[in-house]
């Protein structure tokens, strides 16, 4: 059983969106995964599937425009329960037991 809630709600620009982990999931399967050579020095990325992500860009597909920044659509979807990687000097690292 998931500690995570299945939704979670956050104002963006005055606006208030409920999103939950099926939304990311939709949202994924109609975006593009990451490949390596989209992956910058210091991005925050969500694994979804077995697809690399970055937050902001799943964040705003999901809610059709709502626009965050990374380490804001990290912590959300981390809060979700999905599995968050870091860019660190070359290394992708596996961040979910970090906190």
């Amino acid at each position: 059983m998931s500690t995570h809630p299945e939704t979670i709600t956050r104002t963006v620009c005055g606006k208030a969106y409920t999103i939950s982990r099926r939304d990311i999931h939709a949202a994924a399967a109609r975006l593009r995964p990451l490949h390596q050579n989209d992956l910058r020095h210091g991005e925050l990325f969500i694994l979804v599937g077995s697809g690399l992500y970055y937050g902001p860009d799943l964040i705003e597909e999901a809610t059709g425009g709502a626009q965050i920044d990374g380490c804001e659509a990290y912590d959300l979807l981390g809060s979700l329960g999905l599995p968050l990687f870091r860019w660190d000097w070359g290394n992708l690292k596996d961040t979910r037991n970090a906190k």
